[in-house]
């Protein structure tokens, strides 16, 4: 669908709001900073997704794809769909599927659910190997709540937005707010991180198999 060089493009730019996120909010400027926080992870979940393509095979839509780049709405359900595949519970649940098609066994209601997100492997491979870089499970559920919001909140971090008599200004979102979503953002970040390092073809991993590697 792309080569690495186009769609590592996201990545580097996802990165780059959050570090400009950071920066504004050195300056107290925390409604931008969130705002970039946002996009930052919607290009993070766009690198994803195309990591995961190829010409011959996608487990995504082309209406998915295109989501990634022209609708918000679509790129927050694959984030949601993403970090449900991290949860303990969902690991959990995916173990005994996989026991259960290993076996031929029949998939019941919950194995079903569990074959349809398509981040299955990779929340399990976090999940276990990487428990402390993911989304508190304590806060999985707020963070669906605060990713159905994302487009407003984006929206209020830049822009004086109508609330009635009082309008609502940037410059009012709070410190709190911020490093909510901050914590968000890292997690996304971390997992994106781990899932570039391991983006490289058979022959760049043989190459580093043969390779003088330091001791």
């Amino acid at each position: 669908m792309t080569n690495r060089e186009n769609y590592t493009k996201a990545f580097d730019n996802g990165q780059q709001h959050i570090n400009a996120a950071i920066v504004l909010a050195e300056k107290q400027h925390y409604g931008f900073s969130i705002s970039h926080l946002i996009l930052g992870i919607e290009e993070l979940i766009k690198y994803q997704i195309l990591f995961n393509c190829s010409d011959e095979n996608t487990i995504f839509t082309d209406a998915e794809i295109n989501s990634i780049f022209y609708n918000h709405k679509g790129k927050h359900k694959l984030l949601k769909e993403f970090q449900e595949s991290v949860s303990k519970e969902f690991t959990e649940d995916f173990h005994e599927y996989i026991f259960h098609i290993a076996s031929g066994l029949e998939l019941n209601e919950k194995h079903l659910s569990i074959q349809k997100n398509r981040f299955k492997e990779w929340g399990a491979f976090f999940s276990v190997a990487y428990p402390e870089i993911n989304i508190p499970e304590a806060d999985r559920q707020s963070f669906f709540k605060w990713l159905n919001d994302a487009n407003s909140i984006k929206n209020r971090g830049f822009y004086v937005c109508p609330n009635g008599d009082k309008w609502k200004s940037p410059s009012e979102v709070l410190k709190e707010e911020y490093e909510t979503a901050l914590m968000y953002a890292n997690a996304i970040l971390q997992q994106t991180e781990i899932m570039k390092s391991l983006d490289i073809t058979e022959e760049e991993f043989m190459n580093y198999l043969n390779s003088d590697i330091p001791t």
